[in-house]
């Protein structure tokens, strides 16, 4: 295909003057694709090209049905249906449409999308037909990870808006262990979701620093137009360089060693924990992994998680603690 970006322009606008006019001369044609790309002047011989691709260049694929009448001098489409917007399709770039299509049906139902909710169903819809409605046969070998629709989804769009604007926020907010609900002044700096749920990241001031807020949680949102905002500097990347998940705590990262079974190890280098993960030596079937990074509630789940197939190493601390849970969950299932 013609890397020529004027090219590929004066065959759209070739194929919009056979389209408008039936019949239109090789004057015409040139004169057209000059005012649209305000070059001038454009031989004869170009158009005469462009005619001579859009008929036979496999590359291009359009095999446009572009006849001439001599007697009158004129070009004109042998089907008057035809147009180059039609051309079908190849069969790569029709299943990567279908896995778009299909990826963004997951998302239809969550409040942001909502409004978006019939394009993509007749993009959906569009997709299956051209695939001869043979939905059920791609759907049995690629199913994608469900994804419900989460409380607090309803404000990802006034969040956006407040983001993208620079508004404060009022945000009345009810934690699950709160008996009453709790009002705050944020200066919202970013969006997160994780694992299926979204969380605000913001600058409170009653507290005169950065807090994160679970959407499911909120109670009510308006903005403040009465406050200012307030910009701290905030650096996604770096907020959370040094943490798994959503939680950040004030505190220096400390390197933690960390050994898996090799069947884990797998998992674990083809998806690092975290960007800090280095191997430091493997043996039989043990493969140690060091660390640098704030042990969050996130990481001890993460490791807790994984069962016999871990073992921390390093520091002692975290041993310890991770001793401790597993005493607890044993206790518990040993009444």
């Amino acid at each position: 295909m013609p890397k020529n970006k004027e090219a590929l322009i004066r065959y759209r606008v070739i194929n919009k003057c056979l389209l408008d006019k039936t019949y239109v001369t090789r004057k015409e044609l040139r004169e057209a694709c000059e005012r649209t790309l305000d070059v001038y002047p454009i031989g004869e011989r170009t158009i005469d090209g462009d005619i001579n691709a859009m008929r036979n260049d496999e590359r291009l694929g359009y095999h446009a049905p572009i006849l001439m009448d001599r007697s009158r001098g004129v070009y004109y489409y042998e089907d008057p249906t035809y147009s180059i917007d039609n051309i079908p399709l190849n069969e790569e770039e029709l299943e990567s449409l279908v896995f778009a299509s299909k990826l963004l049906e997951q998302f239809k139902g969550i409040e942001i999308l909502r409004r978006f909710s019939g394009s993509v169903q007749k993009l959906v819809d569009a997709v299956n037909v051209y695939r001869n409605n043979d939905e059920d046969t791609y759907r049995n070998f690629i199913e994608f990870e469900k994804v419900d629709e989460a409380k607090g989804t309803e404000y990802l769009e006034p969040l956006i808006n407040a983001l993208k604007n620079r508004k404060a926020l009022k945000i009345e907010y009810r934690t699950f262990s709160a008996k009453k609900n709790t009002v705050n002044i944020i200066h919202p700096y970013l969006l997160k979701e994780y694992r299926n749920r979204w969380y605000l990241i913001g600058f409170n001031e009653k507290y005169s620093g950065i807090r994160t807020y679970s959407l499911d949680r909120f109670v009510n949102l308006e903005v403040d137009t009465s406050v200012d905002f307030i910009d701290r500097g905030f650096d996604a990347k770096k907020y959370y360089e040094n943490v798994i998940g959503i939680s950040v705590m004030n505190k220096d990262p400390i390197g933690i060693e960390i050994a898996f079974t090799e069947f884990q190890a797998l998992y674990v280098i083809t998806q690092p924990l975290h960007s800090s993960q280095e191997l430091i030596s493997k043996s039989n079937n043990k493969y140690v992994f060091r660390y640098y990074l704030v042990p969050t509630f996130e990481f001890i789940a993460q490791i807790l998680g994984w069962g016999e197939e871990v073992e921390v190493v390093k520091p002692e601390k975290i041993r310890k603690k991770i001793i401790e849970l597993l005493k607890i969950t044993i206790r518990k299932y040993s009444r």
